[in-house]
């Protein structure tokens, strides 16, 4: 199966790690969303993430934000092939909701819809929304019964659901989506409970980037899991890619991109407990979710070439994030895919992962 490559979406702005003040996140609005999306699709791209933020980690809790759910329903009036992932905090929205806007998205998008399930870190945002924020494994454990609701709204004319989160009688969403069985479940962690969910339940699983050899390490672990299960899951990449013509020049450019950062915007009320933040936590802020510890870093046929070895250990899909968006955006479309063995954008309707 040839690799896929997606960006993700500037909801907070850009992907350099620093304060600013709030006036000054241009890209975080819908215009320049919608712009760089289309452009990604025109240019080939499978896939995009919008985060689920109700505030801005990146640029200071003031700073402007876009809403995933709403961004995504209207990005799927202005698209046509790229597939829409939408993250969902478990603890913060409650599935029932969740299952007929994701329903409602895969038809307006014309099955183009998924889902990226997202246990959480970041207790601030339910503190200042009264929302209850439960312990680490708690939190996915509610993730496992979220994925659970879903799956039985998307696929069953009506289904009761007792778990210890939630209760569901008589659950019914109509129109179901048009992905069958179901849209892909993406899901995230590092932790012990979250490898596990993975295994178990997990389309796609979709982790922080970095080396190689600790990314075959985690997608091992997660394969483990899943193999136990009887099933199979794919594995999907986050990075920040830096080319220039030459692997010096790339280097040179990484040394520019860390001068412009400036002072970084506090994070008060995140779970200390959270493997991923121990262990992605960019040192150079140049990216988040691992930023350049994947090693995206060089000329064309470099970067090439490393994304290459991380496919053939398993990466499906590369979610990509650059600088200046635009710019980069192009450069990689012109000098790094055709050296690539890419899947053609479906825009299909079917799920095509293993269960």
């Amino acid at each position: 199966m040839g690799l896929r490559v997606g960006v993700w979406a500037p909801v907070w702005g850009t992907f350099l790690v620093q304060r600013e003040p709030p006036d000054e996140v241009r890209e975080a609005s819908f215009a320049h969303n919608a712009r760089y999306i289309q452009r990604a699709e025109e240019l080939g791209f499978d896939s995009t993430l919008l985060l689920d933020r109700s505030l801005n980690g990146i640029k200071g809790v003031g700073a402007p934000v876009l809403e995933a759910w709403i961004t995504a329903a209207a990005l799927a009036t202005l698209t046509r092939s790229i597939e829409l992932i939408v993250a969902s905090k478990s603890a913060y929205r409650h599935p029932a909701l969740v299952a007929q806007m994701g329903a409602n998205i895969d038809q307006i998008s014309g099955g183009r819809f998924a889902i990226n399930i997202v246990s959480g870190w970041w207790g601030l945002e339910h503190e200042m929304a009264g929302i209850p924020f439960p312990p680490h494994d708690e939190r996915y454990d509610l993730s496992e019964e979220v994925i659970k609701v879903l799956k039985g709204y998307w696929t069953k004319e009506e289904f009761d659901f007792e778990g210890k989160y939630f209760q569901i009688t008589g659950g019914v969403t109509s129109p179901k989506p048009l992905r069958k069985p179901w849209p892909v479940f993406y899901f995230g962690g590092e932790s012990t409970a979250a490898l596990k969910l993975a295994g178990k339940a997990a389309d796609v699983f979709l982790f922080n980037g970095r080396p190689l050899e600790d990314a075959r390490a985690l997608m091992g672990a997660v394969n483990e899991e899943a193999a136990a299960h009887g099933r199979t899951v794919g594995h999907g990449m986050s990075t920040f890619v830096v080319c220039r013509e030459t692997d010096e020049d790339a280097q040179a450019e990484l040394v520019r991109l860390r001068s412009l950062i400036g002072e970084v915007a506090p994070i008060r009320g995140a779970d200390k407990a959270v493997q991923h933040r121990k262990t992605s936590v960019q040192a150079d802020r140049v990216g988040t979710n691992g930023g350049t510890a994947a090693g995206l870093v060089g000329s064309p046929s470099t970067v090439a070439e490393r994304m290459l070895a991380f496919h053939e250990s398993g990466v499906d899909l590369f979610l990509l994030q650059f600088h200046p968006m635009f710019e980069e955006l192009e450069r990689f479309a012109s000098e790094v895919m055709p050296l690539l063995p890419l899947r053609e954008p479906s825009g299909a309707k079917g799920n095509a992962i293993s269960h």
